[in-house]
C-alpha cells in the first residue's frame, strides 16, 4: 500500500469511527482529490475493511451501521482531534474542532538536522546557545540524547560539558549545532539519572469544588476514587506539573479543578523534586 492511500484510509477511518458518517465531498476537500477519486478510495476501504455503511443520499454521506475495530488509528479521541481539528480556533466556521493558536517558536531546520542526528547516534555537539541565566550567547559541548515535547515548546535533554550535568535546552534557543569530537565527558542516556527515575505525580479533583463537581471532575479525567496516577520521570516531571497548573492556585475552583495529592505533594517535596519547593 502507497503511503497516500495510507493516509487517506487513516483519515477515512479517523472520521467513521469518531463521527459516525463520512462526506465525500469533505475528503476530496481535504486533500484536493478530484470527485471520482473521493468516491473510489472511500468504497475501497469500505469494501476492504468489511465496514457495514451505506450511502446516504440526502446527505451525501457514507453512514456507519454497525461499529468497527480500528486498523489505521488508535481509539484515542486526540489522535482524531489531531486529524481533523483545524489550525486556529477563528476557524469555527469551516471545522467542528479548533486548536489554540499557541505561541509559534521558530526552529531552524538546518539547526535541528545535525541535533536529530547528535540525538540517533547519542554523539556530540558544539553550540551556540542564548542563555537568559548567563545573559547572553554561550558556547557548549553537549551530548543529547532526546528532543522533548513540553507543551509549549521543545527543549534538548543533553549532558552538558561545562555544567557537568544534564540539563535542559529551548531549542529555538540554540543558534547554531556543530558536530564536536573533542568532548571528554563519555556521558550517556542511561547515565541520566533523572531521565531514568521514574516518579508518579497524583491528581484529584479541587477539594474546594462540591461533592457533585468534584464527581464531574473525577469522570471527566477518568479518576478512579477520586485520585488519577501519571507516571513520569524526574526529568520531566515538573513541565507535567506546569501544563496541568498544578504549581499555582487559582482563586476559583472551578478555574482550577485539579490539584496534586497532598500526599504526593509531600513525598515530591521531601525528595527535593519539585521546582518550587
Amino acid at each position: 500500500m502507497q503511503a497516500k492511500e495510507q493516509q487517506y484510509f487513516r483519515y477515512i477511518e479517523a472520521v467513521l469511527f469518531w463521527q459516525g458518517e463520512i462526506q465525500t465531498g469533505t475528503f476530496q476537500d481535504k486533500f484536493k482529490l478530484s470527485r471520482p477519486s473521493a468516491r473510489r478510495y472511500l468504497t475501497d476501504f469500505i469494501t476492504r475493511y468489511h465496514i457495514d455503511a451505506h450511502y446516504n443520499e440526502s446527505e451525501k454521506a457514507y453512514v456507519l451501521a454497525t461499529p468497527f475495530t480500528p486498523n489505521y488509528i488508535s481509539q484515542d479521541f486526540t489522535e482524531y482531534a489531531n486529524l481533523i481539528g483545524e489550525q486556529y480556533v477563528h476557524n469555527l466556521s469551516t471545522s467542528t474542532i479548533a486548536t489554540l493558536p499557541l505561541p509559534h517558536r521558530k526552529l531552524n531546520p538546518t539547526i535541528l538536522r545535525p541535533i536529530l542526528n547528535a540525538c540517533r547516534r547519542q554523539s556530540v555537539l558544539d553550540i551556540r546557545y542564548q542563555s537568559i541565566k548567563d545573559g547572553g550567547e554561550t558556547e557548549r559541548v553537549i551530548r543529547p540524547h532526546t528532543l522533548v515535547n513540553s507543551g509549549l515548546r521543545y527543549h534538548l535533554r543533553a549532558y552538558c560539558e561545562k555544567a557537568k550535568g544534564f540539563r535542559d535546552f529551548s531549542l529555538s534557543r540554540i543558534l547554531s549545532a556543530c558536530p564536536e569530537f573533542k568532548c571528554k565527558a563519555q556521558k550517556y542516556k542511561q547515565d541520566d539519572e533523572a531521565w531514568q527515575q521514574e516518579v508518579t505525580l497524583s491528581i484529584m479533583p479541587d477539594p474546594r469544588l462540591s461533592d457533585y463537581a468534584q464527581q464531574v471532575i473525577a469522570h471527566d479525567f477518568d479518576m478512579s476514587g477520586n485520585r488519577k496516577q501519571l507516571k513520569t520521570n524526574v526529568a520531566l516531571l515538573n513541565y507535567l506539573i506546569s501544563i496541568l497548573r498544578l504549581d499555582v492556585q487559582h482563586p476559583s475552583p472551578e478555574a482550577q479543578q485539579i490539584v496534586m495529592d497532598p500526599e504526593c505533594f509531600r513525598e515530591l517535596r521531601i525528595n527535593k523534586l519539585l521546582w518550587n519547593s
